[in-house]
């Protein structure tokens, strides 16, 4: 039944005449089984009842016979079942059960198996003489069922013939309006064209689907013209946006420069185009100098309109085939095309130098700025792209380690220093790992009492190789790679243990200062570790101090100051370092919880002969004493120097001219010899 309407292997047409049919062979069926059965037990009940009849007459006539015991007689009556061809066969019994007379057709053997038996008393006055047995054949109602079902038949196939003749047109007036709908369906989808409809022949339901049909298509046309007009605007939009998309991934956001991913295609077409036309280019690569510090001090904002400045000098300053782009931050790289002589890239570099040396206006201020630059020189410094790249690199680190402001064009001594890099960078994790880093110190004297006030501790690195290493040999690499963290707590870690050390030796505290990196003031975990190695320690927080410079709090001014008053909660002490050199101190000082501020080394190092040095330093340790915080003056390396402060009102110093960075073994030798620099002060004076 399941694969009769099984839509995928016949067609509707064929579907609904088998349903019909189906459904009228099945009632016909039910009907003309419903009639077989009646007319049978009809039949049946008629046969039994004549049979009956005749036995009840029989047994009337034949008692007589019994009750005299006439045999003759009996057989004749017997004989008269003849008549009726549906008896087989009938048999008189007395009481005793024993035969007194039979009678037999000839057809008893031929039907005896499709018979049922019949008995009736054979009675005289209401008393009992006997009992007459029929056999009756079942044929006449057999013969009577088959030609009941032959009528049947005949009928049924009348009747399935004709609801075939009367449903073909039935079926045609409700599915031709559907197949011209579905027709219709299909050619639109073939053909996509909406403006066809369907054949509307009548008003009932195929009639109104056929109506809703063609509203749904007129509608789908219409949104079809309107999504045409979309798409065409969609796609010139979008074609639009894929030229913005191709020029921003090959131009940088802010600049309007060529990237890094343009500079790798005009690279090989400059190398493609030197070795065909057999000249040379030169790759120079710009870096700006203290470009950091400005958009510290300035905010990023400034440090971009800067950049964007910068951009646009470079653009006038080269040929039409040259190339300029940005690489990323502050960084630039000109490719000069077309050179006959090396001198030429020096004559160029010149007239970048002196471009960008010029004053910068940005948002109504005037700012100066300088470059670093390095150059190489295709095919002289390198034979691919990469060499050329690379070699610029170290060239312009070596402008950087020169002084900043100026041209190093590539030679070969120059990979040194590139190696020496490379080797401080690879070997720094180890060195922290291994123990190589030890903190030095350098105390922190009062003249005028003779005595240390404290120490400043200082980070040095035993190489293995390069031996005795001061912190501008690797803090700026250290920076670069993101381990100035890790160097500090050590240092923390290192000064609280000679904290406590010292407790147990010395009858007076002496406190030790430690520099923080401006990496720390983003987070709160450097809060942590003061805090945790204060416990570990057992140290007194107000033996330690942290020394800070300007910088670090610019670039995210509210989270800085919120880490520094965290660090000053703990009890620490914190020392503002390299005072008067920045941009905006004097706000710190009134924002902040300072207990002390470093006079920079550059007013010392000439205040015995500079008089605006010494105004100065006078007004700022006036402005210390005001403001009742603790002043040190950093750099002192001469007797005059040390004289020229006291005269100033300075009480703490720093210097060499007391005692150099020394490990702490060496400083606590030198303690105890001098006991707080008495004799030697002393010999000084």
């Amino acid at each position: 039944m399941k694969m009769l309407f099984d839509s995928s292997r016949y067609k509707l047409r064929t579907r609904i005449l088998i349903s019909t049919l189906s459904v009228v062979l099945l009632s016909a069926l039910v009907i003309g089984a419903s009639v077989l059965w009646n007319y049978s037990q009809l039949t049946r009940h008629d046969l039994e009842s004549r049979v009956a009849i005749e036995a009840k007459i029989i047994s009337g006539n034949v008692a007589a016979s019994v009750l005299f015991n006439d045999n003759a007689t009996a057989l004749e009556i017997l004989s008269t079942f003849s008549a009726d061809p549906a008896v087989l066969k009938a048999e008189l019994q007395t009481l005793d059960n024993e035969v007194f007379a039979e009678y037999t057709s000839e057809k008893l053997s031929q039907e005896m198996n499709n018979a049922f038996v019949l008995q009736t008393d054979i009675l005289f006055e209401n008393n009992s003489l006997g009992t007459l047995s029929l056999t009756v054949s079942r044929k006449e109602l057999k013969d009577q069922n088959i030609s009941i079902i032959i009528f049947l038949t005949i009928v049924l196939l009348a009747v399935v013939f004709i609801a075939f003749l009367l449903s073909t047109p039935l079926i045609k007036s409700v599915l031709n309006p559907l197949l011209n709908l579905h027709k219709t369906s299909q050619e639109i989808a073939q053909t996509r064209n909406y403006s066809l409809r369907a054949q509307v022949k009548s008003t009932d339901e195929v009639g109104r689907l056929s109506e809703m049909f063609n509203r749904m298509v007129e509608q789908i046309e219409h949104r079809d013209d309107m999504l045409e007009k979309q798409v065409g605007q969609r796609t010139n939009e979008l074609e639009k946006l894929a030229e913005e998309f191709r020029f921003r991934a090959f131009h940088d956001s802010l600049t309007g420069l060529p990237n890094r991913a343009l500079l790798n295609e005009r690279f090989e077409h400059s190398v493609d185009h030197t070795v065909g036309c057999k000249n040379r280019f030169a790759c120079l690569l710009l870096d700006l100098d203290d470009f950091k510090a400005i958009n510290d001090t300035k905010g990023h904002e400034f440090g971009d309109e800067l950049l964007i400045e910068v951009a646009s000098r470079l653009k006038t300053t080269i040929r039409a085939e040259d190339f300029v782009c940005r690489i990323g931050g502050d960084e630039f790289i000109i490719l000069l095309n077309d050179l006959v002589e090396l001198h030429d890239v020096d004559m160029v570099a010149k007239k970048i130098l002196a471009q960008l040396n010029r004053a910068f206006v940005i948002k109504g201020e005037q700012v100066r700025t300088a470059v670093s630059i390095g150059g190489a020189v295709f095919p002289d410094h390198g034979c691919d792209s990469s060499a050329i790249k690379r070699h610029a690199d170290v060239a312009m680190y070596r402008a950087k380690d020169a002084g900043k402001n100026q041209f190093c064009l590539f030679s070969e001594g120059m990979q040194d220093d590139v190696k020496y890099r490379m080797m401080i960078l690879s070997d720094m994790r180890p060195a922290l790992d291994s123990g190589q880093f030890e903190v030095y110190v350098q105390p922190k004297m009062n003249p005028f009492e003779q005595d240390i006030v404290g120490c400043e501790a200082l980070i040095r690195w035993n190489h293995p190789k390069e031996g005795f290493l001061t912190p501008n040999k690797f803090i700026p690499y250290a920076e670069e790679i993101g381990l100035i963290s890790e160097i500090d707590y050590f240092v923390i870690r290192d000064c609280c243990k000679k904290i406590s050390e010292w407790n147990m030796i010395f009858t007076q505290p002496i406190p030790i200062a430690c520099n923080l990196s401006g990496r720390h003031f983003h987070d709160f975990k450097i809060v942590d570790v003061l805090q945790n190695a204060l416990t570990e320690f057992r140290v007194n927080p107000s033996q330690l101090e942290v020394e800070i410079t300007e910088a670090v709090l610019i670039e995210d001014p509210k989270k800085a100051q919120k880490i520094v008053h965290a660090i000053k909660s703990l009890g620490i002490g914190v020392s503002l370092d390299d005072f008067g050199t920045g941009y905006s101190s004097l706000n710190y000082l009134r924002t902040l919880p300072i207990d002390t501020v470093k006079l920079d080394r550059s007013f010392v190092s000439n205040i015995d002969t500079n008089v605006q040095d010494k105004r100065l330093t006078r007004g700022i340790v006036s402005l210390a004493k005001g403001l009742n915080l603790k002043l040190v003056a950093e750099g002192v390396e001469t007797e005059v120097q040390m004289q020229t402060l006291m005269e100033l009102g300075c009480h703490t110093m720093q210097g060499y001219y007391f005692l150099p960075p020394v490990p702490a073994a060496e400083f606590l030798h030198w303690y105890l010899k001098n006991h707080a620099l008495r004799i030697a002060l002393q010999k000084n004076y």
